[in-house]
């Protein structure tokens, strides 16, 4: 940190541990994953987003001669992680999911070269797992291929 005063002054000002600033660390890398170990999921996604902004800051100060305050970065960081909290994956979402009961699938006969022989789309009316619905297109595959009186059949799922 001591190459880099602009990140140590955003990350001092938002309280980062000593600990992690006065680290002799040879490589950042070893330097994120010493902070990784210690923070959880939350923290660390907020971590990686104030880095970012660091990096965005010091971009903006390269090329654009924008230089920007310790306390300004920060608030830039801290304003992004609450705008997109809607889009973290690490927390709840903020905005309901829509649950329906419909679950839909659908699969795609073809032969060894590719070519198309039928396919199927359908939904069931109930709530069932992810795994319960990659089941049921397996059973109506298998069902496809008697019906053709196919000796193989190879299932892919994704």
């Amino acid at each position: 940190m001591k190459d880099c005063p602009k990140a140590r002054a955003v990350l001092e000002f938002g309280g980062l541990n000593n600990k992690f600033l006065d680290g002799g660390y040879s490589r950042y890398i070893d330097w994120i994953e010493d902070i990784a170990r210690e923070l959880d999921n939350k923290a660390i996604s907020n971590f990686i987003s104030i880095l970012w902004n660091i990096w965005n800051s010091r971009n903006n100060s390269i090329f654009r001669g924008a230089e920007d305050d310790a306390r300004v970065t920060w608030e830039r960081a801290a304003a992004l992680s609450r705008d997109f909290q809607i889009f973290n994956l690490v927390e709840d979402p903020l905005l309901p999911r829509k649950i329906g009961k419909k679950v839909f699938y659908g699969l795609v006969a073809r032969d060894v070269d590719g070519f198309i022989h039928g396919g199927r789309m359908s939904f069931v009316d109930k709530e069932l797992s992810i795994e319960w619905v990659e089941l049921l297109a397996m059973e109506e595959s298998l069902k496809i291929a008697r019906l053709n009186n196919w000796k193989n059949l190879e299932l892919e799922s994704d």
